[in-house]
């Protein structure tokens, strides 16, 4: 299991975030050598008030986008969203997207992107992946704090899996097992122990974990608390 320290950690300045004008603060959480999973870049993100993260089209990544911080809005293949804290976006192949802070202060989202399993297939059997590439298989923006979890295999969203927003009270235990996939969490606000073989670990908010393929963990909030943790498959576990 890896822990990372995201809030608090040494953030990454990036002027002209696909062509736009401006700076935006990255910082990575999930150290990718070490893992099985597909996982190309699990990032913090911020933009100052006013801050844009430019239009630009995906080819070959799906991504989703979680607001953690701040007020914002998306724009998602000629539409646009309003992304308060706790609503999630999902973008897919051939998805044009766009985000900007329209708040007052600083604006803060996951970003989870991973190569699309349809990539793999876009130029040899275009038919196959015609219904993950259409607009009729996108999936809008949702308040992921009031739906608590979303299966993402409708969307063509491969090899991600589903996504959680987990409200939690003391009394609550998140039972996270890596069997086939690996897991990525995060705590959005309150304090929590997650606990695996290796011992306990203190978790605030800001910390960013990760399951590795066979890890399993459980986490305990200290009074209340917000977890959001997605999974991902890994190509050749479970069969």
């Amino acid at each position: 299991m890896y822990i990372v320290d995201g809030i608090n950690g040494t953030w990454a300045t990036v002027t002209g975030v696909h062509g736009a004008a401006g700076k935006s603060g990255w910082r990575q959480l999930v150290p990718g050598r070490p893992l099985r999973g597909p996982w190309e870049g699990v990032e913090l993100a911020r933009l100052a008030p006013g801050g844009v993260s430019g239009l630009h089209r995906h080819t070959r990544t799906n991504e989703i986008y979680l607001v953690i911080g701040g007020e914002g809005e998306l724009s998602l293949d000629g539409a646009t969203y309003p992304m308060p804290v706790g609503h999630m976006a999902l973008t897919t192949l051939s998805s044009t997207h766009g985000i900007r802070n329209t708040g007052s202060g600083d604006f803060h989202w996951l970003v989870i992107e991973v190569p699309a399993a349809a990539a793999l297939h876009l130029v040899t059997n275009p038919k196959e992946t015609a219904d993950v590439t259409s607009p009729a298989a996108r999936m809008h923006p949702v308040d992921l704090a009031a739906l608590r979890h979303i299966d993402l295999s409708p969307f063509g969203a491969a090899p991600l899996l589903d996504a959680h927003y987990e409200q939690l009270d003391e009394d609550a235990v998140v039972d996270l097992q890596a069997e086939d996939c690996e897991i990525f969490g995060y705590l959005v606000s309150g304090a929590a122990t997650i606990s695996d073989a290796d011992g306990s670990h203190a978790l605030t908010a800001g910390v960013g974990v990760t399951l590795t393929l066979g890890e399993k963990a459980e986490l305990r909030p200290s009074g209340e608390a917000t977890f959001f943790w997605a999974r991902s498959k890994v190509e050749g576990a479970g069969r």
